[in-house]
């Protein structure tokens, strides 16, 4: 049986404790797993037991990265991976406040996995390939927009593979975009429980951060950009984890959903406007990702991911003020596990 001693639950909220992390809380304690709580600037006082990491307890810690993130970010969320890793933990699960855990939260987690690999197309709408046909053309957010409509051939391989990544839908109020949501109507989603895919060599999809699994030779590609919007920072993410994954051979997985979202509120309009770059560069990103020359050793996956930010930011995609964030971030990891090559 797994040692849950070396997992960890990472959620970052400016909420007061509700039914989700009450929930998170109550399991984490029965079956011994750390749980990191994130504060921001907003975020209420929670008792002493839920272990929340306050800004000033933040700012309090060893990282470089503790003092230099902006406040009132989501982005904060690094400061609770780092916490994570610096407890020796193995696993980092990661979710948000409004994603109500199943029964099988906490079940099919190793990293190795019989999976469904998908060949045959550049973009693959892993949504459509989990709808029940209830709701037409869903797609995740990030998704390319000129790609809802394109059908493709899509050939299946079934293979063990290790998947250092792995994202779990969300049934009720799952990930989409503004776009879908101000689109369509819908009241609950729900996506198919039979099948475990993993994009191949040649396939883009974007994951996000609601319902992730990490394994530890993967920490470093957590990394969530500040200087861009909330709803493109773990979109950006994805692209360069997947960019990396590939380099070692290691597989992006999608399995069924193990949380329900009663999603918190969102004015949708602002939401679109946060995801206008995403809709205009996700296509470019990868193609700047795709013109890199990467390393397939794996201790220099640091250098991998340096490499991947500065050709971003000299592309003018993100920010150079992201540079001394990832430096900060890299340095912080490196001192964590320092058999990783320095960049």
């Amino acid at each position: 049986m797994r040692n849950q001693n070396n997992i960890s639950v990472v959620i970052t909220s400016i909420n007061k404790p509700n039914k989700v992390i009450k929930k998170i809380f109550s399991e984490c304690k029965k079956k011994k797993i750390k749980l990191i709580i994130v504060g921001d600037t907003k975020t209420p006082k929670y008792e002493q037991k839920y272990g929340m990491f306050n800004i000033k307890e933040q700012n309090n810690l060893k990282f470089k990265l503790s003092k230099s993130l902006p406040v009132n970010s989501y982005s904060r969320k690094n400061i609770g991976y780092l916490i994570g890793m610096k407890k020796g933990s193995e696993i980092i699960m990661e979710t948000d406040d409004d994603n109500y855990p199943k029964n099988n939260f906490f079940i099919d987690i190793d990293k190795l996995k019989k999976v469904k690999v998908l060949s045959g197309t550049d973009w693959v709408n892993i949504f459509s390939l989990f709808s029940l046909n209830k709701i037409r053309s869903i797609w995740p957010r990030g998704f390319p927009l000129d790609e809802i409509r394109n059908k493709t051939k899509i050939n299946y391989k079934l293979r063990n593979v290790i998947s250092p990544i792995q994202q779990r839908l969300c049934d009720g109020n799952p990930d989409v975009d503004a776009i879908f949501r101000l689109t369509r109507k819908f009241k609950f989603i729900k996506f198919k429980k039979n099948i475990k895919l993993a994009l191949g060599k040649n396939s883009l999809c974007p994951f996000n951060s609601q319902n992730t699994v990490w394994h530890k030779e993967a920490f470093p590609l957590m990394y969530l950009p500040s200087y861009c919007t909330m709803r493109a920072t773990d979109i950006w993410r994805s692209f360069v984890a997947l960019r990396i994954l590939k380099c070692f051979n290691w597989k992006l997985t999608f399995l069924p959903s193990t949380v329900i979202q009663n999603r918190n509120f969102h004015n949708l309009l602002d939401d679109f406007n946060l995801e206008i770059p995403v809709y205009k560069n996700t296509k470019v990103f990868n193609e700047v990702l795709n013109s890199l020359s990467l390393s397939d050793d794996k201790s220099k996956i640091l250098l991998n991911l340096f490499k991947c930010y500065d050709a971003l930011i000299k592309h003018r995609i993100l920010d150079k003020k992201e540079l001394s964030l990832v430096y900060k971030w890299l340095s912080d990891i490196q001192k964590i596990y320092p058999n990783l090559q320095k960049i």
